[in-house]
């Protein structure tokens, strides 16, 4: 039986509980909370047996060994982790100068040029904290392009922390001509679009490209790479993360921008996605606890046949 798409999953806890946890969490910080955080991730680890085999079969793939039940635990409390992370971010807790970002000028260079630029991101670390800290001092302008809904409560929490936090979030199912237009406005204005490239999608799981990470054929949605060709601007692959020494940002040049003949353009597509994922691939080895992909990412419990029939269908 197939998996259902990762934008189906129920977001567990309750919103009450959630609040509760967010208010003791608020004034008491880390210490009365972190106790409470690893019984909720233990609950969570034993509960759910398919969240535990897709990260010990990420963490195989990623590590080259063979995975034990403490370090899927270990991949399921970074995701907590980042989670507070998120709301340190917004509350002023993390702030700018407890970030180690070597690209935050060149992006305020592009900034001062009026050109802004397009961020590829991934479901790695904790790129909200990137957001939150420059979005705070005021030195950049992120607007995220996402599919949220099914992390309703938790953004609720994250909109208490801080009103900035929603601003400059932008939900689109589809990219429409009004919609490319209102982005290519923000560009020319010096702001930047972020964009996640290592999740299909809700609605358009049928646009995909297909390549190798961490030694396995998977599917990489083809919009946001296409999106940022046509945009034109600079594009970049940008991952934050606590990197256990600290937290720090990486920002690696994909594209210099600049208009693409129609013939050449999926060949550009696709030599950004190579670039992107040797990238995230080399990040995912270097620290395999900071990717949360917890679903079936390689599709390792799909039909076979059904498989077969979706790439030749997307290949024609």
């Amino acid at each position: 039986m197939t998996e259902p798409h990762w934008s189906h999953a129920r977001e567990r806890g309750s919103a009450f509980g959630m609040q509760v946890l967010f208010s003791v969490y608020r004034f008491g910080g880390r210490v009365l909370v972190y106790p409470v955080v690893c019984l909720v991730v233990s609950y969570f680890y034993i509960t759910r047996a398919s969240v535990r085999r897709h990260s010990a079969r990420y963490l195989a793939r990623a590590t080259g060994k063979k995975v034990s039940a403490w370090l899927v635990w270990r991949h399921h409390l970074a995701f907590a982790r980042a989670l507070m992370d998120r709301l340190d971010a917004w509350m002023g807790r993390i702030q700018r100068r407890d970030v180690e970002f070597p690209g935050h000028q060149q992006l305020l260079q592009l900034q001062r040029e009026k050109k802004g630029g397009i961020l590829l991101g991934a479901h790695f670390g904790n790129l909200e904290m990137c957001r939150a800290v420059v979005e705070n001092d005021g030195s950049l302008k992120l607007n995220v392009i996402l599919h949220n809904a099914n992390t309703a409560k938790f953004n609720k929490l994250v909109e208490r922390a801080s009103a900035q936090s929603g601003v400059r979030l932008i939900q689109v199912n589809d990219i429409t001509p009004a919609t490319a237009i209102e982005l290519k406005e923000k560009l020319d204005d010096g702001e930047f679009l972020i964009l996640l490239a290592d999740r299909l999608p809700p609605g358009n799981s049928s646009r995909y490209f297909t390549a190798p990470f961490l030694g396995a054929e998977a599917r990489f949605p083809s919009g946001p790479f296409w999106l940022a060709l046509l945009l034109g601007a600079p594009v970049f692959f940008i991952a934050g993360f606590d990197s256990g020494n600290g937290y720090c940002a990486q920002l690696v040049p994909l594209r210099d921008g600049g208009r693409v003949r129609r013939a050449e353009r999926e060949s550009a597509c696709r030599l950004m996605l190579t670039d992107y994922l040797t990238e995230l691939e080399r990040l995912c080895r270097e620290q395999p606890l900071q990717w949360f992909n917890f679903f079936d990412y390689w599709g390792d419990e799909s039909p076979n046949d059904e498989r077969t029939r979706s790439d030749v269908a997307n290949e024609s």
